[in-house]
């Protein structure tokens, strides 16, 4: 009876861990579908220049509630998608993942042993200047230069602004709270 319940508890430990495999497989995957076109930075990068426009990058990592509800409320809100697959390349980047990413001559890697427990790439901190914190959304101007960088979560009608001030060039002009002044967003 005992060696039943053993081997019962082990089967059912195999499905629990097959089960969360799965879901974290499919939590991944639905990161990069949905109504924003995502794309690598070296793909914005080669995009960018045949057609020049900023790129946005979401540095967020798998643990981070925050970075999965900006995916799902920001992110996933058709206004915002719109406008982002309109006016901007969007790049969504996990500040741990294991890829390398090449960009003007350097390849930055994740140096980290697979082991550590929170293995920071060093794209992440180059782009973040080491100020690791998620979600961060760092925009870039047409030439990839960084324009800014906001952190933390926002919802769709906070970062409306945010996307129309950056894409349209005013922050070159305008004081980002004198823009807020007058905006009129389409999220409601």
């Amino acid at each position: 009876m005992i060696k039943k319940a053993i081997v019962l508890l082990g089967l059912f430990s195999v499905i629990i861990t097959f089960h969360s495999f799965i879901n974290n497989i499919q939590a991944q995957a639905d990161e990069l579908t949905g109504p924003v076109k995502w794309y690598s930075f070296g793909e914005a990068v080669e995009l960018q220049k045949k057609n020049p426009k900023p790129i946005m990058v979401d540095v967020y990592t798998s643990w981070c509630g925050p970075c999965k509800m900006m995916t799902t409320n920001t992110f996933g809100n058709p206004i915002i998608a719109k406008y982002l697959n309109e006016h901007f390349y969007s790049v969504k980047f996990n500040a741990e993942t294991l890829d390398s990413v090449a960009f003007n001559g350097i390849v930055f890697k994740n140096n980290n042993p697979p082991e550590t427990k929170r293995p920071v790439h060093d794209f992440a901190i180059s782009i973040l200047d080491g100020k690791l914190s998620y979600p961060s959304v760092v925009f870039l101007d047409a030439d990839i230069k960084r324009i800014h960088t906001v952190v933390g979560y926002y919802q769709a009608v906070q970062f409306e602004p945010m996307l129309k001030f950056f894409a349209t060039g005013i922050y070159k002009t305008t004081k980002y709270e004198d823009f807020q002044k007058t905006f009129v967003g389409e999220v409601k």
